[in-house]
């Protein structure tokens, strides 16, 4: 079945530059066991955008909160990314009235949004720990940047559909 196919010669040269695009990182451990036990123990958070296109009413960013235990995730829409710490306050005040548990620690990358005089004083107000990840390392925020790609797969979905 096979007799017309060339014979292929391992004198061929390693391509440097296609080793390098064949190179991953290795994967982080697996944090399903760290798991909290608690609702609203850690509320992970990111910001999406700017998106291409504008929604109908202007914005351009949307903002993430993704409680650690259930997953369950809340989405809202921004103009400005200045709008974060009104939302967060928001949010907070919601949350911890419809579930009866109070917001421990939120985690969010270094973004200038989260790392604010005003935000930071609030957070240490409320008692709430920021837990800040490293530059550049979106796997310790893994669970926001996952929800991330689906809302914006989600909506390329109904985009084309």
């Amino acid at each position: 079945m096979l007799d017309k196919l060339p014979k292929l010669s391992n004198n061929a040269s390693i391509c440097s530059v296609c080793q390098l695009g064949k190179i991953s990182r290795k994967p982080f451990p697996l944090s399903s066991s760290n798991r909290t036990k608690s609702k609203l123990e850690l509320i992970h958070s990111d910001i999406g955008g700017p998106l291409s296109e504008e929604s109908l009413n202007g914005s351009k960013f949307y903002l993430l909160f993704i409680d650690d235990m259930t997953r369950w995730s809340w989405i809202f829409f921004m103009k400005f990314k200045s709008e974060v710490f009104t939302l967060f306050k928001n949010f907070k005040t919601r949350v911890e009235f419809e579930t009866g548990h109070r917001i421990k620690t939120l985690r969010t990358d270094n973004g200038g949004e989260y790392t604010s005089n005003e935000f930071t004083q609030f957070l240490n107000q409320q008692g709430i720990a920021h837990q800040l990840t490293a530059p550049y390392t979106h796997q310790q925020n893994g669970v926001s940047e996952r929800k991330n790609r689906i809302v914006m797969d989600m909506s390329k979905c109904l985009l084309y559909h």
